[in-house]
């Protein structure tokens, strides 16, 4: 493992914290940032995230689950991620990868897309 895969994962890791940490401050100061929301009146593909995630800090699953179910099992994915990446790079020494032929892309990028347009009928139909 290279000093400069360590250093570009905890650059990432940095930057991703940094940006839910804005976004939190934002929220609890009561700032409502989606310009999609303000011109059409529908709710965007990522509306409650933020609420969500203010959710998933009180330890409220469920409740952040019915706010914006995507987020939540893309955070869960995202954490268990990170917890596997760390785990290599600490005990392995290796660098996780993930190799995806073509076929499997095509079949992920679709199942993403259906995974997004129900989420965003949900948020429709919740009234988010």
């Amino acid at each position: 493992m290279r000093r400069e895969d360590v250093r570009r994962w905890l650059e990432g890791l940095g930057a991703v914290l940094l940006i839910g940490a804005l976004v939190s401050i934002l929220h609890f100061c009561g700032a409502r940032i989606c310009l999609f929301h303000r011109l059409t009146g529908l709710p965007c593909l990522t509306c409650g995230t933020s609420r969500a995630c203010a959710l998933l800090l009180r330890g409220d699953l469920a409740g952040g689950f019915v706010m914006q179910p995507l987020f939540v099992v893309a955070f869960l994915m995202l954490f268990a991620g990170v917890l596997a990446q760390t785990w290599l790079m600490l005990f392995r020494h290796e660098v996780l990868k993930i190799m995806l032929e073509r076929r499997e892309r095509l079949v992920l990028s679709t199942a993403l897309i259906i995974l997004a347009a129900a989420n965003w009928a949900w948020l429709i139909v919740r009234g988010a």
